[in-house]
């Protein structure tokens, strides 16, 4: 947990912030201990150790916000802080929605979520781990070569206190292994990944799995060709349909409805998909990489629906948004463990139903106006045709507009939940591909 040095120095400012006739004060407290390795021709690479310390004390006066931040206290004092604070912000502009939640805001129960692996892992074992996932690439003999296998572990410590009465802190861990295979040779090469991450290293992927699925990925790719220009159905694999549901989410964001710079003002309420789909926010599940017992804020939260049957539910809602709508902080400020419901048929059945289509597996760059939807990113994958996959496919754009692209989207049955954004593949119909 937070060591004692900082816990005074947090308690200090605690104490003395009236002294300087500030209305209230919020420190934020982010403690990492981090390990990152990586393996190369089943060698060690490069490896980091870092240790960081990010503090943010935000101070209050009459309607004002100035925040100062530090990651060294060593040599500070929280007099001189909050002097400092306090010259701050009686220059800032007057924002009338500034200010800490409500005293009965706020969690009154920090729930166990088993956010912390206490296993440790030492350098010896990430390493090992790293080169059984390079090594797996390597068993596929049309695997010329690798970029390598990375390996990373952290551990942190997040802690919030205000001048409200609220203190708390929790630990969280993060494991991940990915790697990156190479397929073909000459002009005909090609490149996949394939990653796991999770709060416990029991819960990952195993090395093995996640190398022989980075060499199977790059090795399909070989002799993709290009195709013309035309409208189609196209369908998304799980972690590709997760950028799409990310998209959403910033757009429901409730700053960017406020700012009056997403397509979905004012359409709370209304029917944004199809009745099938069901989206949820689940800051309350175990083990999740989004999981945390408060908010941002430190506001109570619970599971959310954002989209209930087709309608917009509700929108991603902290502090300073809430209130900017008139609308109440429900502790799901932003997407935490989000989930898009199975849908009804296979990702087979839905292939099988696809006359004319593209299967995306990789998607490049982007491009997307959050003001008006439109929609437009490179793409990877495989063609559909008559109900199966044909060839692969490289160096394509597909494009829409995300009102039209939600409206017409069908989730398929093959739900994995191991990311903070989760999805199953999605089909969405009639889109534009651009090719030769």
């Amino acid at each position: 947990m937070l060591d004692k040095l900082t816990k005074d120095f947090s308690y200090k400012i605690l104490d003395d912030y009236g002294k300087f006739s500030l209305d209230d004060v919020e420190i934020s407290i982010l403690s990492s201990d981090n390990i990152s390795l990586k393996s190369r021709n089943l060698k060690i690479e490069n490896i980091e150790r870092s240790k960081n310390l990010a503090i943010n004390v935000n101070v209050y006066k009459n309607k004002r916000k100035a925040t100062i931040s530090l990651n060294n206290i060593e040599k500070s004092k929280p007099s001189d802080l909050l002097e400092r604070g306090c010259a701050m912000v009686k220059s800032m502009p007057i924002d009338k929605y500034c200010g800490l939640p409500n005293s009965d805001s706020y969690a009154d129960e920090i729930v166990n979520l088993d956010l912390e692996d206490k296993g440790n892992p030492k350098e010896n074992q990430l390493l090992e781990e790293a080169k059984i996932a390079e090594a797996a690439m390597l068993e596929n003999k049309i695997i010329t070569n690798t970029e390598g296998a990375s390996r990373s572990y952290s551990k942190n410590t997040i802690s919030l206190f205000t001048s409200k009465g609220f203190q708390s802190s929790y630990n969280k861990t993060f494991h991940s292994l990915s790697c990156i295979a190479i397929a073909g040779k000459d002009t005909n090469m090609q490149r996949d990944y394939e990653y796991s991450t999770s709060i416990h290293g029991s819960d990952m992927m195993t090395p093995t799995e996640i190398g022989k699925k980075a060499a199977d990925r790059a090795s399909s790719r070989l002799n993709s060709r290009k195709i013309k220009s035309c409208s189609l159905d196209i369908l998304f694999e799980p972690r590709v349909a997760k950028s799409i549901l990310s998209s959403f989410s910033s757009c429901a964001s409730g700053a960017s409805i406020a700012r009056g710079t997403s397509f979905l003002n004012n359409k709370l309420k209304s029917a944004i998909f199809n009745k099938n789909i069901t989206i949820t926010n689940n800051p309350r599940l175990k083990r999740g990489l989004g999981s945390k017992p408060y908010d941002s804020d430190g506001i109570k939260n619970n599971n959310l629906t954002i989209v209930n049957k087709g309608i917009l539910d509700n929108y991603f809602l902290a502090t300073r948004s809430a209130r900017q709508l008139n609308l109440s902080a429900h502790g799901n400020s932003s997407p935490s463990n989000l989930i898009l419901q199975n849908g009804e048929k296979s990702l087979n059945d839905l292939i099988s139903g696809i006359d004319d289509g593209f299967f995306v597996t990789e998607m490049l760059g982007m491009s997307f106006n959050a003001v008006n939807g439109d929609y437009s990113r490179g793409a990877a994958g495989f063609k559909i045709d008559k109900g199966e996959l044909s060839y692969p496919v490289s160096e394509v754009t597909i494009a829409g507009n995300m009102v039209d692209m939600l409206q017409n989207l069908t989730p398929a049955k093959d739900l994995e939940i191991n990311d903070n954004i989760n999805s199953p593949s999605i089909l969405i119909e009639n889109m534009t591909l651009a090719g030769l």
